[in-house]
This record gives C-alpha cells, sequence and structure tokens, in this order.
C-alpha cells in the first residue's frame, strides 16, 4: 500500500479512536469513571468467561473441559464463539477486578480497527478513482465515510457483544478479497480473511461468508455492465466464480480447527439444531419505510424497525448517486437493485432465516443489519469518490433536502420524548453538513486556499461532531453503572471462594442463592460465575450447553429456562447433596445447612456447609431399584429414587405433606390461588413445587408472607422453599397474575425433606468410596476395592462423548443414571478406572485445517506460476 494510502488509513483509526476515548474520558467510562459499554449479557455472561479466559492463560483452568461449565463440560464452545479474538490477548495485562477497563477498551480497539480496514476496502476497491494522491476532496471523504463506519449504530448498539465487532472489520476484508479475486484471481486473498474470520467468532463469520455471495454477485453485475456484457466478461466471471468456490471451501476447511470441534459441541444440545420452517414464509416483518424514518440520531433498532444510522453524509451521498446525471442507468440500476437486496435481507422472512444462520432470534434485533450499514456507505463512496468530481458540488445540497423532506413525511406521527427533537437535529444536521462539505469541494476547484481550509474544518466539525454526538447519544442507551460496584464483588467473592478451597482441598461442588445481578422479582440468569472464581458449580449459562445435565437438574428441581439454563439459585438439600454441592453461598439462613464459623462470613453473602453432601465417587451395589419405574414429572419423588438406587433399597428422604386449595377467578382462567399447607413436626425442611403448562405473564409466587419471587415465568425457579420455624404447624402459599395463569390441575407437590433420614441414608451412602479418587478437568483416577462382582463406581461426572473409560488398562463399558452420571462396573477385587477427556473431532479438526492451509498454498503457486507463464 502507498504511503498516502496508509496514512488515511491511519488517520480513520486515529480519529474513531480519539472521538472514543474523549466521549469515554468526559462521560466517566472506564478507566475513567463507573461507566461502562459492558452491559446486557456482557455483564451477565461475558466479563465472567474472560476472567476463566485468564485462568486458562495461567494454567489455572482447561480450555476444552471444565467442572466450571454447568456440571462439568466440553468449553471449545464457549472458547470459540467468545474468546477467540486475538484482541482477548490482552486480557492479561489486567486484574480481574479490572474486566469493565478491558472490555471498554476493546470496543474501542475494534472498532478503531473497523475504520481502519473499512478504509483499506476503499481505497482498494476505488483505487482507479485515486489516481491524484492529493486530492483533498476523495482523501477526506475516505477518512469521513471509515469513521462513519467505525461508529455506525450497530457498532455501538452491539458493542456488549463484543465477540461480534470482530466479525464487522473482518467484512472489509472479505469483500475487498472478493474484488480482488475478480479482478486480479487472487484467491488466497479471500480465503485468509475468511478463514480468520471464522476463527475470531464462527457465528458472525458465517454471517459475513454468506454476504460475501451477495457482494461477489454486485461486482459480478458492475463487471459486466462495465464489459458490455461480452463472451469473454461471461466466461471470466464463471471463472470467478468458481475461484470464489475455491477460496470459500479453503477458507471454511482452514477454520475446521475450531469449527468442527465447535459443531459438534453444538449438537450437544437442540442449540446445535436448524430451523428451516421460515424458508418458506414469503411474508415481511416490518415496513421498509422504518428503514428511513428511523435513521435518525439515536435510534435503536426494534424488531419490525431497523436503524441504520451511519452519519448524514453517507445518506445524502447515496441519494445523490440516483439523482446524478454523470452515473450511467445500469450502474443506477445496478446500485438501486442491490440497495433493495440489503434492506430486505433484513425484512423478509426467508433472509432473516438465512442470515440468522437458521436459528429463531427474540432479542439483540437486526444483528447483522451492518452488512446493510456497509452497503449504504459502499454506494455513497461511489458517488464521492467517482463522480463528485463530475457534478456539481451543490447536488448534496438537493439530496439532503429529498433526505429532509422524506424523514418529515415520513416522521410527522412520530412518537416518543425525543422524536421532535431527533427529526429535526437530524433534518438540520443534513443540511447543514451538505452545504459545508458543498461550498469546501467548490472552493477546492477554485484553488481558494483560505476559503477551501475554512470550509474544510466546517464540514469536518460538523461531520465528526455529529458522529461522535449520536455514539454519544447511543453510549446513554447502552451502557451500565457498576464498575465500582462489581470491583467490590469480585474482590469478596473470590475470597471467599478462595477461603473455602484452602479450608477444604476435598472434592466437591460450590453453589450460590443470589449472584451479582439478582432482578427485584428475586430471580437471575447471572450463572457464570463458576468461571470467574474458578470452582465446581452446578450452575452454567452458555450458547453451548449439554442437554443431558439441563435434563437432569431439572428432574431433580432445577427447572430449565430457555435453550441455555437451568434455575439453580433456591437451594434444595436434597438435590444439592446429591451433586456433591457442599458449600453454599447465602445472604439467608437456609434451614438444614450449618454456617461455616471458621471462615470470616462478615460479608452479605454467608457461607454454609450441607452435612448431607455426597462423595463425588462412591461405590454403591447393584439392586433391582435401578429397573423400577422413576417419576421425572415430580422432582421429590424422582431424589428418592436416585437415593434408593444409591442406597440399596427403597427409602424416602422426601416426604409429602398434605394441603387444601382455594381458587379465586373464573373456573377457565383462574387469577388467583392459594395453599394451605400442613407441615410434618420435627427435624424437616419444606419445599413446595407447582407444575405449569403454559408461562404466566407477571405471575409472582408469595410464600408464607416471607418472600416474595417470579414463577412460571422466564428465570423463574420450580422447587422453592418454605421457610418454618420449629414446631410450627401450617404454612400459605400463593400464586397470582394479572393476566391468569395455567396450573397443571392436581399436579402440585409439596414436601418435607426428613433431615434424619437424609443423614442416615447419606452416611450409610458415604461409608463406600474409593481408596484413591482424582477429579480434574479432563482427568478422573479412581482406585476401588469391591467386595462382589455386582458393585458399581459412581462418578458425580456428567457424560461426554469426550471421556473414555479405562478398568484396570482397559476400555470399559458404563451406564449412565439418568442419560447423565457415570456408573462403572466393577471387578471383584482392586480395580484402577481412569477416565481421560479429548475434545471431540479436534484432531479431525487439525487434519482438515492443515489440508486447507495446503490447499490454499496450492492454489496461490499454481496461480503465481501461471502469471509467470503468461507474462
Amino acid at each position: 500500500m502507498k504511503k498516502n494510502n496508509r496514512q488515511l488509513c491511519f488517520y480513520s483509526f486515529t480519529v474513531t479512536l480519539l472521538t472514543l476515548l474523549l466521549l469515554f474520558w468526559h462521560y466517566g467510562y472506564a478507566p475513567f469513571g463507573d461507566n461502562s459499554l459492558a452491559s446486557h449479557d456482557a455483564g451477565i455472561q461475558y466479563l465472567n468467561f474472560y476472567s476463566y479466559f485468564k485462568d486458562v492463560l495461567s494454567g489455572k483452568n482447561s480450555l476444552t473441559y471444565t467442572f466450571s461449565k454447568t456440571l462439568g463440560g466440553n468449553c471449545i464452545g464457549v472458547f470459540s464463539y467468545y474468546l477467540t479474538s486475538p484482541f482477548m490477548l490482552l486480557s492479561v495485562f489486567f486484574k480481574k477486578s479490572q474486566l469493565h477497563s478491558f472490555f471498554d477498551l476493546l470496543v474501542i480497539l475494534k472498532l478503531s480497527l473497523a475504520s481502519f480496514t473499512f478504509c483499506w476496502f476503499l481505497i482498494g476497491r476505488f483505487r482507479k478513482y485515486l489516481a491524484d494522491r492529493s486530492d483533498l476532496v476523495k482523501n477526506s471523504c475516505i477518512v469521513i465515510l471509515s469513521v462513519s463506519y467505525g461508529l455506525c449504530q450497530y457498532n455501538i448498539a452491539q458493542s456488549s457483544n463484543l465477540m461480534w465487532l470482530d466479525g464487522v472489520y473482518m467484512l472489509p476484508l472479505i469483500l475487498l478479497g472478493v474484488y480482488r479475486l475478480l479482478y486480479s484471481g487472487s484467491v488466497w486473498k479471500l480465503t485468509v480473511p475468511v478463514a480468520l474470520s471464522i476463527l475470531f467468532n464462527w457465528y458472525i463469520g458465517g454471517i459475513n461468508c454468506l454476504f460475501s455471495g451477495i457482494w461477489l454477485l454486485l461486482e459480478l453485475c458492475i463487471y459486466l455492465i462495465s464489459s458490455d456484457f461480452s463472451k469473454k466478461a461471461i466466461s471470466h466471471c464463471l471463472r470467478s466464480i468458481a475461484r470464489y468456490l475455491t477460496a470459500m471451501i479453503s477458507g471454511v476447511l482452514c477454520s475446521c480447527v475450531l469449527f468442527l470441534p465447535t459443531v459438534s459441541a453444538m449438537r450437544n444440545s437442540n442449540r446445535g439444531a436448524l430451523d428451516f420452517s421460515t424458508l418458506l414464509n414469503f411474508n415481511f416483518t416490518g415496513n421498509f419505510s422504518t428503514v428511513l424514518s428511523n435513521y435518525v440520531f439515536g435510534s435503536v433498532s426494534k424488531e419490525g424497525s431497523v436503524s441504520l444510522f451511519c452519519g448524514t453524509f453517507a445518506i445524502t451521498g447515496l441519494i445523490a448517486l440516483f439523482l446524478s446525471g454523470k452515473v450511467s442507468a445500469r450502474l443506477k440500476t445496478v446500485l438501486g437493485s442491490f440497495a433493495v437486496l440489503f434492506v430486505m435481507i433484513l425484512y423478509w422472512e426467508p433472509f432473516y432465516t438465512v442470515f440468522s444462520l437458521f436459528k429463531a432470534v427474540s432479542s439483540f434485533w437486526y444483528r447483522y443489519s451492518y452488512l446493510t450499514i456497509f452497503g449504504i456507505l459502499f454506494i455513497a463512496t461511489f458517488f464521492y469518490l467517482a463522480f463528485l468530481d463530475k457534478e456539481s458540488p451543490f447536488i448534496l445540497i438537493r439530496s439532503s433536502v429529498i433526505f429532509a423532506g422524506l424523514l418529515l413525511l415520513l416522521r410527522h406521527n412520530a412518537k416518543g420524548d425525543n422524536a421532535l427533537q431527533q427529526t429535526c437535529t437530524t433534518v438540520l444536521i443534513a443540511f447543514f453538513t451538505a452545504a459545508a462539505f458543498s461550498i469546501f469541494t467548490a472552493f477546492t476547484r477554485q484553488q481558494l486556499n483560505l476559503y477551501r481550509w475554512t470550509a474544510f474544518i466546517a464540514a469536518a466539525g460538523l461531520i465528526l461532531g455529529s458522529t461522535a454526538y449520536n455514539t454519544k447519544l447511543l453510549m446513554d442507551e447502552y451502557h451500565v453503572s457498576e464498575d465500582a460496584s462489581y470491583k467490590l464483588y469480585s474482590a469478596i467473592t473470590q475470597k471467599q471462594i478462595s477461603d473455602i478451597q484452602n479450608m477444604d482441598q476435598s472434592l466437591y461442588r460450590i453453589s450460590q442463592t443470589t449472584t451479582q445481578k439478582m432482578l427485584p422479582s428475586n430471580t437471575t440468569s447471572n450463572y457464570d460465575e463458576a468461571f470467574a472464581f474458578n470452582y465446581r458449580s452446578i450452575s452454567g449459562y452458555t450458547s453451548s450447553p449439554d442437554d443431558n445435565q439441563r435434563d437432569f437438574l431439572e428432574h431433580i428441581g432445577y427447572t430449565k429456562c430457555g435453550e441455555n439454563m437451568n434455575i439453580t439459585n433456591a437451594s434444595v438439600i436434597g438435590a444439592d447433596a446429591l451433586l456433591s454441592v457442599k458449600y453454599t453461598l447465602s445472604p439467608y439462613k437456609i434451614n438444614g445447612l450449618e454456617e461455616v464459623s471458621s471462615i470470616d462470613n462478615d460479608q452479605d453473602k454467608k457461607i454454609y456447609r450441607n452435612p448431607y453432601a455426597l462423595p463425588m465417587g462412591l461405590i454403591y451395589t447393584d439392586s433391582r431399584i435401578k429397573n423400577e419405574e422413576a417419576d421425572i414429572s415430580n422432582p421429590f419423588e424422582y431424589q428418592n429414587y436416585l437415593y434408593s438406587l444409591l442406597y440399596g433399597k427403597k427409602v424416602s428422604v422426601y416426604e409429602p405433606l398434605d394441603f387444601s386449595r382455594t381458587s379465586e377467578g373464573d373456573s377457565k382462567k383462574h387469577k388467583a390461588q392459594s395453599y394451605s399447607i400442613d407441615l410434618k413436626q420435627g427435624n424437616y425442611v419444606f419445599y413446595g413445587n407447582i407444575p405449569w403448562d403454559a408461562l404466566m405473564d407477571k405471575a409472582m409466587l408469595t410464600v408464607k408472607n416471607k418472600y416474595k419471587t417470579r414463577y412460571s415465568w422466564w428465570l423463574a425457579p420450580s422447587v422453592f422453599y418454605i421457610p418454618a420455624d420449629q414446631n410450627e404447624s401450617q404454612a400459605t402459599v400463593s400464586i397470582s397474575s394479572k393476566a391468569g395463569y395455567y396450573i397443571r390441575p392436581d399436579a402440585e407437590q409439596f414436601y418435607g425433606l426428613n433431615l434424619d433420614t437424609l443423614s442416615q441414608v447419606t452416611q450409610k451412602i458415604s461409608s463406600s468410596q474409593p481408596d484413591e479418587l482424582t477429579i480434574e478437568n479432563g482427568y478422573v483416577h479412581a482406585v476401588c476395592n469391591a467386595t462382589s462382582d455386582n458393585q458399581r463406581l459412581y462418578l458425580s461426572v456428567p457424560y461426554d462423548k469426550g471421556w473414555n473409560v479405562y478398568l484396570n488398562g482397559k476400555k470399559a463399558s458404563y451406564d449412565l443414571i439418568d442419560n447423565c452420571m457415570y456408573s462403572i462396573p466393577l471387578e471383584k477385587g482392586e480395580n484402577t478406572i481412569e477416565m481421560k477427556y479429548t475434545c471431540p473431532v479436534l484432531y479431525a479438526g487439525i487434519a482438515v485445517s492443515v489440508f486447507g492451509i495446503l490447499l490454499t498454498i496450492t492454489v496461490t503457486l499454481a496461480e503465481n506460476k501461471k502469471r509467470r507463464f503468461k507474462k
């Protein structure tokens, strides 16, 4: 790249960088203040994953398998989706308490790099229009449009999904590779960015790959109209399509080192299933007119209404191209048709399905709208670089007037507190920006240096100022103010976990009843703190869950929520004991758990020990219990079944309670229902479960007027704790919903956990443990002495196809308890059991990637040889 071109890329990067740094400094974003762009899922999930990644880099956790993921599981899907950006390596320079600063820094760097790569694209794509490297107008346009790409609406609105921004800065390199493939036949220049984009984030990389096919069609159409559809041109296009397919296949093959293991991991749940049903739904979602009516400062994307704001300079340039008499009708037709297509990919259901990678989307609307923004900026660039110098510069004023008229027409009924202000501000900025730039262009042609520089400063100030203003408005919309609270919480929780692990170095799991982010309804989705603080968990919320674990957790009382998690913040002592949960962090006392006094508990959350927790490995005798049918619809009876299985005969640690119900409202749609429950006398802990057939809007559960929780809805538990004082004989529970509720008829469950029985049962079960037991991330070793041939080793290790089980050095058979936990048959005498974990298809992925790299090298060498032969 020539020196001047490199400077333009540097200017684009620097302007974006300085703009963001000034905004972050002035408005107090980390590291300058308490605000941060780590909102939504970033605060709930991603910061925890970043802490985990730091532990991986320091050798404290595993990249392929970790017990920090729910009950333990393959973590390659978490890594490939959230953590493969090369910028993640910068995490080594930040403490775990400084992750908001790290997050904001990565936003700044990725958006600045997006401006850089877009500038690189413009220079490479429009190089024939840049013969005069000192052309101030064109150079200014390149920098302005590049900064507009880096600070477009999508990039700020989706900054919380930091891993998606890697796809934003990789897209220009992929599309430049498409252009170069067409005009120079260079396959590797497309293969390399495709492979890197998939490696940096396979999800957004897949979207980029799909869009590159549309972009190839656009470039082919532009090439054909400039070649008058000659036979030679058509033949060249066919060869280019073949090269494109070769490049894309090679790029995907090169990425298989991560892509194949990720696909394998995703198949462990319904999250890996694809939905093709809407491909035959040819309806539109939303109204096309919202593309323009929502093109205002501070606008946000909502279902049916996308925001594509990337500056008024871009939209006036796009309109000017279609107003210009210097642009051929053919080119207008091509660019106009593809402009419609770029909008259709957002609103037409088949396109929406394809670009959502065949998955239903219910949040973060238009998560690929940066593609359409790229198209807007591309068409605007076509005008500014190819036709502005042939046109009257004041065409931009006409364009801005048309834009203003259309915007006022479409938004005359716009509602909202800031609707009028948004519209008027956008209209005025569009007009004055167009006027200032038109004057700058006119004076440049007349070589009037003083006036030219004055107009340039005015135009640049308006454009950059308005871009910064829109960025500020979106930052106000998409931010949190919790850097200080996060640092405090992180320090306290890390100390508590470390104190537990230093005190007790045996094998166990830890749970929590509250997390950093709790909603007023006493619910949370913050289930990834085990990743952050590196402990064995029962919780998890990732893009690649394991359904066998989620089913097992639901069967014992921790209900599934959506496709990603189970609700595990309501401690169920019997279930926790089965899962080897020895310690629970909770701000409130739970009957049956013992407060750990040997650790400083002067915190919001105290540490409680479960004295009934079973070891993670134990020997039990095979019995007829396993052949009995277990009731998975009743978590209390199902726990009784599991305890009976391990105990060797039928036991009931949970005992049903008598209750009566009272309903209010009509017979079909009760709006309130209350229960009077007879409590057993003795050493009991009481629980309830009210199964539902459909989610109930805003339903609330009230337990003894002591606490309320959301129920039968998103993030709500199923099994709930009923606090009771000693000798208390009655408890009341009520559920209500303004919209009515859908309780399963006669399916309510109220039980008392007999702690005396539980103690007796767990002591007996725990008495038969392996002589040696080691359970680490990806490795299990046990030595057992079996007194008979019908004994088994139970391991609180969930099934995964990556585990290989060996008994006395030979590959062993095994059974699964509820399709989840391992049960390994033992031979009479001494048994040495080893389990070794290998990430499924990882080595196959490595082999395929090596093949892809060799294929790319071979094709490149063949291309170079062919060019030398032609010369």
